[in-house]
């Protein structure tokens, strides 16, 4: 790859090596929205000739990128990176003083992204969907920009107002792009899900460059929710995840909540005293083999942006996931140290990378040279001399030790080193490791804090659930204490506890931010726990200002309806995600995803919920319905039986309209009135078996499927599946998106039930959803003769004359209201309804 030079080379040599294989998968209502190299390629460079041509933007001005990970928004990087313009990554929930400054300091000229800054006039908002258009002057222009050109500028918000821009070259990030291709299997195209978003360079360089690097797949899921993220896994057969520690644990508890609720308890149990003992080749396998739920697990974790807990690897590794974990820092483009696919040393970060040096100084603070290191900060030079040295390289502030096999370990950080009365030094990071190996202990802190007697020592700052009586928190804390205080040195030993309810307060990399938990304790009293109060999970009292009081650690009386939940209480994406789990999970409500990300006020948030759906039981969908064997069998079945059933029924079978199917593309979604269970034979009757082989039916999940064997019944011969009438039905929504993204067509009664006079009922909201997000043609299909032979309610038929009339695609644009949606799709199925007359059918031949 040495003709490679930039990153607009990246890409160019990755859309040469590999140009129809799929580069990016994102999410376009329902739909798999799927990009080949080719096409990033080709948008990336009609963006590029925009920016230059339309705006004028010349080499060495910044634009600030912002967004939700898609797509769209990586050919917006790789069009500034074409054009020679600095990128300058925001991540989509920083406050909008943060974004001022940041756009003053690099005197940016215009937000490019997928997503509009409320109440933001300071600088032109670029969309990135518009730039994307085909327009009639598509002529290139030439540019190539040079190695140690500036890339990026990445800004970190820390804990301070004036945030430090870190300058990369493409020369710096390429260095940690080759790097990470390198510890990446190579016998087959991998498959990459993005759960970080992209204006971190961790999820650039591991989640992005390098894959594509590769020809991987990288996967865009829009929702993180961890029931979302397991279901993906599970579609896409996933082989590698970038993630943050945090987002491990989310994932695990999800798995264990999915084996529980399957009954598996015992066999999870009986897994973990064998586990060690089993090859690790075969323990994914094997898990997989006796646990349902594990079959969405990936091939390998990539791990960085904070300590990874010891025993949080293990849990992976003994269920046969890789975790390869990484070191790094923004200043170094950001790789420093890493394991290997095949070589990994548990509790360490791995070995530095090629073309990397790494030293230890006298007082063991890491160093780094290398082509991945940074020129410095933008325009802070007194912040670049601190920690750039010509001589010793650029000085991370973090300490180190090497192994025997010159592996990498990080000790702790030297600004958070706790320097005692007595001169002896002490590393929170030491204590923490020996705290998270007593049982009963999550998430821990150690810092300094003053004593009842007023002197300094060394507190303990433990994180148990909301739902903990005090009672247990103390016992397993002075447990946890007194054995960890065995294990250490005695100027290690911890002096004092204090107790936080839920997890601790994190920067966007999930990083503990220590300044604020220590803020909290430094003027009260030793031992004292003053997190938001309890949250008793299920009385059903809880309240939206408790939920957040917990998810951001603030006091419940500091909420009211002009709260900002970024300014006020710091929530970010992550946070959102947790928070919406939470409202989900107590108050029984489901989120729109795409409205709870653009809230900004507590008022704001509770007339969403106000307006949102009540949660439903859980549907599940089983895939052997799909399979070729199912179809073969179902095909069998409907030969003999559709035409037998039929003839009992009815007294004459007619249909018209099969032209109509001719002039579509499938796949399809087929609406049809609905006044009696012989609709369905009838319109299957109606369908040549090439269309009807590739067709699934909706049937009601409270009705059809309460009992297993009918519902195993309907799945086997006429192939339908639940879709909830009620409460929540994203999970079925979804499902439809996934079907149509394999190519099968739908049948959906949008009346939601049998009407009881065969006149065509209001329809349900959903459809009109469905109708916009699924992107497939609309057929109409009118069926009468149904209500006289079984009305609902009844349970002998009677025969009758029965007619199926399919009608033109309805014209359903993506961009429509969903309500204009319904109420056009209502309008078309009535008028063909009404249109049609018994003698202008003609005879049905029988489908082949």
């Amino acid at each position: 790859m040495t003709h490679v030079t930039n990153l607009f080379d990246l890409l160019q040599h990755a859309a040469a090596a590999y140009p129809e294989r799929i580069a990016l998968v994102g999410r376009v209502g329902l739909r798999d929205d799927c990009w080949s190299y080719r096409r990033l390629l080709a948008v990336a460079e009609r963006i590029a000739g925009r920016l230059v041509r339309e705006y004028g933007f010349a080499p060495g001005t910044c634009l600030l990128l912002r967004g939700q990970p898609n797509p769209q928004l990586v050919a917006a990087y790789f069009a500034c990176f074409k054009a020679g313009l600095i990128a300058v990554p925001l991540d989509p929930h920083l406050p909008l003083e943060f974004i001022t400054r940041v756009a003053e300091s690099t005197q940016a000229r215009a937000v490019l992204g997928n997503g509009e800054i409320p109440n933001y006039s300071a600088l032109p908002q670029l969309a990135v969907a518009d730039l994307a258009a085909v327009t009639a002057e598509q002529s290139g222009f030439e540019y190539r920009p040079q190695p140690d050109d500036i890339a990026e500028i990445v800004f970190t918000s820390g804990t301070t107002s004036n945030p430090k821009g870190v300058v990369l070259s493409h020369r710096n990030i390429l260095s940690s792009v080759n790097a990470i291709r390198d510890i990446y299997p190579t016998q087959r195209p991998l498959r990459f899900l993005s759960l970080l978003p992209l204006s971190h360079l961790f999820e650039q360089t591991a989640g992005l460059f390098a894959p594509l690097l590769l020809g991987a797949t990288v996967y865009y899921v829009g929702n993180f929710q961890s029931e979302v993220v397991m279901r993906k896994l599970e579609a896409k057969r996933i082989d590698g995840v970038i993630a943050v520690p945090q987002m491990l644990e989310l994932v695990w508890h999800a798995l264990e909540k999915q084996i529980a609720a399957t009954g598996g308890q015992q066999r999870w149990r009986l897994w973990w005293r064998i586990a060690e003992r089993v090859p690790f080749a075969w323990r994914r396998t094997l898990a997989q083999r006796l646990f349902p739920a594990l079959a969405g697990t990936p091939v390998f974790f990539v791990s960085g942006g904070a300590p990874l807990p010891a025993s949080l690897e293990r849990q992976w590794e003994l269920l046969g996931v890789r975790v390869i974990q990484g070191y790094g820092t923004t200043e170094c483009a950001p790789v420093i140290s890493v394991n290997r696919y095949d070589q990994r040393m548990p509790g360490s970060v791995g070995w530095p990378v090629a073309g990397v040096t790494v030293t230890l100084s006298e007082q063991d603070e890491i160093l780094v040279r290398g082509a991945n290191v940074s020129r410095g900060y933008w325009q802070n030079p007194e912040a670049t001399r601190q920690v750039f040295s010509d001589t010793e390289g650029y000085r991370t502030g973090d300490l180190g030790a090497f192994g025997a096999r010159g592996e990498l370990y990080i000790k702790g950080r030297s600004k958070d080193m706790i320097v005692l009365a007595n001169g002896l030094n002490v590393f929170p990071e030491d204590i923490e490791l020996e705290l998270a190996k007593q049982p009963g202990i999550g998430a821990c802190m150690v810092t300094d804090l003053l004593d009842r007697h007023g002197r300094q020592g060394i507190a303990a700052i433990l994180s148990f659930p909301e739902t903990m009586a005090d009672e247990e928190r103390q016992r397993r804390g002075q447990d946890a204490v007194r054995n960890a205080n065995a294990a250490l040195a005695p100027h290690q030993r911890i002096s004092d506890i204090r107790y936080w309810s839920g997890d601790f307060p994190r920067t966007p990399l999930l990083k503990i931010q220590r300044w604020k938990v220590k803020a909290r304790f430094i003027d009260t009293e030793p031992s004292q726990d003053v997190a938001a109060e309890t949250l008793a999970a299920g009385n059903g009292s809880t309240t939206l200002e408790q939920l957040l009081a917990n998810v951001c650690r603030v006091e419940v009386q500091s909420i009211d309806d002009r709260t900002d939940l970024v300014l006020d209480l710091g929530c970010d994406s992550l946070t959102r995600v947790e928070l919406a789990g939470l409202i989900e999970a107590q108050l029984g409500i489901i989120c729109d995803d795409a409205e709870l990300i653009a809230i900004r006020e507590v008022g704001e948030l509770k007339a969403l919920l106000g307006r949102s759906e009540r949660a439903a039981k859980k549907v599940r969908f089983p895939s052997w319905p799909l399979a070729a064997p199912a179809v073969a069998i179902r095909g069998g079945i409907q030969r003999i039986l559709l035409p037998l059933l039929q003839g009992l029924v009815g007294s004459s079978f007619q249909v018209k309209g099969l032209e109509h199917m001719q002039q579509v593309q499938f796949p399809v979604m087929f609406i049809a009135n609905h006044a009696s269970h012989v609709d369905t034979l009838s319109l299957l009757r109606a369908l040549p078996w090439p269309v009807r082989r590739r067709l699934c039916i909706a049937a009601a999940a409270d009705y059809f499927f309460r009992n297993r064997p009918v519902a195993c019944l309907l799945q086997l011969t006429i192939n339908a599946f639940a879709f909830s009438r009620e409460g929540s039905i994203r999970g079925s929504l979804d499902y439809c998106g996934e079907l149509a993204d394999n190519g099968w067509s739908l049948l959906i009664y949008p009346e939601g039930t049998r009407s009881p006079d065969g006149k065509l009922l209001p329809f349900k909201p959903g459809i009109g959803y469905l109708a916009t997000e699924l992107g497939v043609p609309v057929l109409p299909v009118a069926v009468s003769g149904g209500h006289r032979i079984l009305p609902k309610g009844a349970y002998w038929p009677r025969r009758s004359p029965v007619s199926v009339c399919f009608g033109a695609a309805i014209p359903i644009e993506p961009n429509m209201d969903k309500q204009q949606a319904t109420d056009l799709l209502h309008q078309r199925l009535a008028a063909l309804i009404a249109a049609q007359q018994p003698d202008s059918a003609q005879p049905l031949e029988t489908p082949a």
